[in-house]
């Protein structure tokens, strides 16, 4: 008989969560090692939002943890105190809250942990892994409190680090209180209410949910934005609508200008029916990623300069009410969007002196503001990640990012890490994020679900070379959980 094999996964988000899950879920004597830190186990930063206002921008009838069970969050949804009334199709359009999505993904481990096989060992560890040393077939971790532990495979589960420092100048901006570098903490909207003008650097979904906090927190003042091609970005419309002309259409294989060219050609037909573009970029999203993987580097290159930014603004839309609740803030000058970029920023008396170049006007521009939040997006070069584990890895060439320094090197159909030789390590994995670079959607729950599970599978094929058939997940209903708490100190299950 094998040994039983551990499985260090390191990153305690819906990445690594649901992967242990899929695991469990096998039934295979194994041992899985969490290491966790930063944030609540299972919800990572999407989902332990510190406020109600923050939304999915995914409707409810696509957040299912398991893409094998597609109305398993629905089910979960409809048993809550204030769902159980909204009639189900209604339901299935909802932005429900994250904090909401986090209760589920809690039931879920519950569950999981609950039915897993006793010879399945689950120990979660709230810490934070700084580096690892291979030594033939077995990895060992070390921890910032100098702990360390062996496992057999690793999986580098570690989500979104924080935005890349702001520069100005050439300088990072000044290390005082007024600047929040980490828009996902509960500070940087602390205290609004004695404020009179905030600075949020970015235009993108983390700007939205920074400003929802904001006026949450009795923020009354002025909200400046700015980003280098200013705010654009839309609602989500046409939710009941399908639209299959451009997939039809596509060739086997298609150049990045074929797809583009398709793309202008059914955007327009639809325009002349007053319909935007929007049904034709959803249309190719469940095709993306091998879209992307047959793309040229040089093709991907074109599309990151050229094209990506239309495609995110496409892609990644705002719920109705949201966007028209920011039309109206824009309308009353409550919120002000700026192009351009900051060119110098100056502490003084509690004060943000800031000094911008505006793209429309061509002119250098000035503000004083009380705060400024960096919401650019999450730093997605490794070698410069704020993620110590990250870099350790890559300056000793176990890791490397991929050729457009968007995340990882990595197999694309396994997530197994290639390193500075490219040489593919058969025993560490990435997920999520981290593979945006390889597959460029690998953000929102529709991918991730199922690179857990594929995760999952693969690792119990080479690890029992057998097939694995996994059991259902839990099937809300009479006999359902209500997503408590299960228990997230460190601990062994």
């Amino acid at each position: 008989m094998k040994n039983t094999p551990t499985i260090a996964i390191i990153g305690g988000g819906f990445c690594g969560m649901m992967t242990a899950v899929h695991l469990m879920k096998m039934r295979l004597p194994f041992h899985i090692v969490i290491i966790n830190s930063g944030y609540p186990f299972g919800q990572g930063v999407a989902y332990s939002a510190h406020t109600e206002k923050y939304l999915l921008n995914v409707r409810a009838v696509n957040m299912s943890a398991f893409d094998e069970e597609p109305q398993h969050f629905l089910d979960w949804l409809h048993t809550q105190h204030n769902y159980r009334h909204i009639a189900r199709n209604i339901l299935a359009n909802v932005y429900v809250p994250r904090k909401v999505y986090g209760s589920y993904l809690n039931a879920v481990w519950q569950y999981a942990t609950t039915h897993k096989r006793a010879e399945t060992v689950v120990q979660i560890i709230n810490g934070k892994a700084t580096d690892i040393q291979q030594q033939q077939q077995e990895y060992t971790i070390t921890l910032d409190n100098s702990a360390s532990l062996a496992a057999s495979f690793v999986i580098l589960a570690t989500g979104n680090t924080a935005p890349r420092e702001l520069h100005t100048a050439g300088k990072d901006l000044p290390l005082c209180m007024e600047y929040f570098g980490n828009p996902w903490c509960a500070d940087c909207v602390a205290n609004a209410h004695q404020l009179r003008n905030i600075l949020i650097a970015g235009n993108g979904l983390t700007m939205i949910d920074t400003l929802q906090g904001l006026r949450e927190n009795h923020f009354t003042g002025t909200v400046y934005t700015i980003s280098p091609n200013g705010f654009s970005l839309l609602p989500h419309k046409y939710n009941l609508l399908v639209y299959d002309k451009l997939v039809e259409a596509l060739p086997a294989t298609p150049t990045l200008k074929e797809v583009f060219s398709l793309v202008h050609q059914h955007a327009k037909a639809l325009e002349k029916v007053g319909i935007g573009a929007h049904l034709v970029i959803d249309s190719l999203r469940p095709h993306t990623q091998q879209l992307w993987q047959a793309f040229s580097l040089e093709e991907k290159r074109k599309f990151l300069k050229r094209l990506s930014h239309k495609w995110t603004i496409f892609r990644h839309r705002l719920p109705l009410h949201i966007f028209e609740e920011v039309q109206q803030l824009r309308i009353t000058q409550k919120m002000i969007t700026l192009t351009g970029r900051l060119t110098n920023v100056q502490a003084s008396n509690e004060k943000l002196q800031v000094t911008f170049f505006n793209n429309t006007s061509k002119t250098e521009e000035h503000l004083i503001v009380d705060r400024i939040i960096n919401c650019t997006g999450p730093e997605a070069n490794i070698c410069r990640s704020a993620n110590e584990l990250l870099r350790n890895l890559s300056a000793k060439g176990i890791i490397k990012p991929d050729p457009l320094q968007l995340g990882i090197a990595a197999d694309p159909q396994t997530g197994a890490v290639i390193n500075l030789h490219g040489e593919t390590n058969p025993g560490i994995f990435t997920i999520g994020g981290n593979l945006k670079g390889v597959l460029w959607e690998s953000t929102a729950i529709p991918d991730l679900r199922v690179q857990a599970r594929r995760l999952a599978q693969h690792l119990a094929h080479i690890t029992h070379l057998v097939e694995q058939t996994e059991e259902p997940a839990v099937p809300f209903g009479k006999n359902s959980i209500h997503g408590s708490q299960a228990a997230m100190a460190v601990t062994i299950l």
